[in-house]
């Protein structure tokens, strides 16, 4: 009994340091684990499911870190995407080892004045604002373009955009950007003997996946990978829209200041006296789009007061739009139509005049035909057409003006510029443009006559 005794005591304790040695084996696996990081290489669909089958349930731009749940089972992810379950292809995920090498602390420094909002959207509260060149407190990765961000102790979101991200132990981290000089070809392979797999126009935007070898950039063309000779790339730090040469006005708060292609607004300009231009719009959450400066905002309350008395129902679909709201939409039209195409149609950020805060889109009830030109055949837009500038707004792109606007016609488009100066206008049938260029002609003719009679 006693050596039976003896013989269990001595597998018990085998027992325990067996269970010993592989916890601490297993303590020692898990403290050399290498965290791994997933980062999207294009713009990438987050679909229900497994398959390209499912439904798109959002998109994440390229370059954005992607909070996967699981491994790759058949080709795709299982992520985390605005806190749903979603599934991503493992083609366009790139996997990195965050414990590689020296960490390297980051400094993050807004490149403009920034807005902080309370949730990683333009479409969310504005929180607050952080000035051109602070620096600010990142608390997360950005996810689908936006910084979680500490502001006055509290949570908030800020556009990665607008975030220049500097290393401490290397020096200012800078963006190139890659453009053709020319139409160019891509082919696939880097060499002129290979065949043509596509063609990108002069002017576009190229994402360029490695440095040149022997004169050819290796890029990322509609998923695929292609080639295109160094010799006509120029590699700029900023943005094509950036290195276009517009006088900046000089007076951005005037009511009659001149937006257009030709004129636009100071950097990061943010009118005075904003506020919600308390009419009805087609969604029921807070955003600026809803604003207006003050002495607009009491015009477009009193039009639609009185449209509807009269039976018209007018409803604000777009109001003010900021700076860096602005170049996130040009910017989202560039990459979906080109450079060339989107300046027809969107305006260069700072050339916009929902900037201002003196311009509002409208609709009907039925919000339809909302910035579209079946809006054109509506009963509200005949009244407005009538009866805007009793209000002191214009219609700033009239039919058959599009070659001094350039813009087409858009009835929905009201400018406040106040009552007397929208009276003269509408009643002449003219543009801002037009009548500002006779108030100027008048001007001259004024001071040369005055020099006439001092002679």
């Amino acid at each position: 009994m006693q050596q039976i005794n003896k013989k269990f005591s001595l597998f018990t304790i085998s027992l325990i340091l067996l269970c010993i040695g592989i916890s601490w084996t297993f303590s020692l696996q898990k403290g050399f684990a290498v965290e791994k990081g997933y980062t999207t290489t294009v713009n990438l669909n987050v679909r229900l499911g497994p398959s390209t089958k499912y439904t798109i349930l959002g998109n994440i731009k390229k370059g954005e870190h992607v909070d996967v749940k699981s491994s790759a089972v058949n080709g795709w992810y299982q992520i985390l995407y605005k806190g749903k379950k979603g599934y991503v292809s493992s083609k366009y995920v790139k996997i990195t080892n965050k414990k590689e090498g020296p960490a390297i602390a980051k400094i993050y420094t807004t490149t403009v004045n920034l807005n902080v909002r309370t949730g990683p959207s333009t479409k969310n509260a504005i929180l607050g604002n952080i000035k051109k060149g602070k620096q600010v407190d990142v608390k997360s990765s950005a996810a689908n373009g936006w910084y979680q961000i500490l502001y006055k102790g509290k949570k908030g979101y800020v556009s990665s955009k607008f975030v220049k991200i500097t290393n401490k132990k290397e020096g200012p981290a800078i963006a190139k950007n890659y453009t053709t000089t020319v139409n160019l070809n891509v082919r696939t392979g880097p060499s002129t003997k290979y065949a043509i797999l596509g063609n990108i126009k002069k002017g576009e935007k190229l994402d360029v996946k490695s440095s040149a070898v022997n004169g050819w950039y290796q890029i990322l063309y509609n998923g695929k990978i292609g080639y295109v000779s160094s010799k006509y790339v120029k590699i700029t730090n900023k943005e094509r829209w950036e290195e276009e040469v517009i006088p900046v006005v000089a007076k951005p708060d005037d009511l009659t200041v001149l937006i257009n292609k030709q004129n636009k607004l100071p950097v990061n300009f943010v009118p005075k006296n904003l506020m919600n231009s308390g009419i009805t719009f087609p969604f029921t959450n807070s955003t600026e789009k809803q604003k207006l400066r003050k002495e607009a905002a009491y015009a477009i309350q009193r039009l639609v007061h009185d449209a509807k008395k009269s039976g018209y129902t007018i409803v604000g679909i777009s109001g003010y739009r900021s700076f860096e709201t602005q170049v996130s939409l040009f910017e989202d039209y560039v990459k979906k139509d080109g450079y060339e195409k989107a300046r027809l149609y969107s305006a260069i950020p700072g050339t916009s005049e929902h900037e201002t805060g003196l311009a509002i889109d409208v609709g009907n009830s039925s919000a339809t035909c909302a910035a579209k030109d079946c809006f054109q055949n509506t009963k509200e837009a005949n009244w407005l057409q009538l009866h805007v500038a009793e209000y002191g707004f214009i219609i700033r792109y009239p039919k058959g003006k599009e070659a001094i606007t350039g813009y087409k016609y858009e009835p929905w488009h009201l400018r406040y510029v106040g009552e007397e100066v929208a009276k003269d206008i509408m009643k002449q049938g003219i543009t801002l443009e037009e009548y500002l260029k006779g108030l100027l002609v008048k001007q001259d003719s004024s001071d040369l006559l005055s020099l006439v009679s001092v002679k």
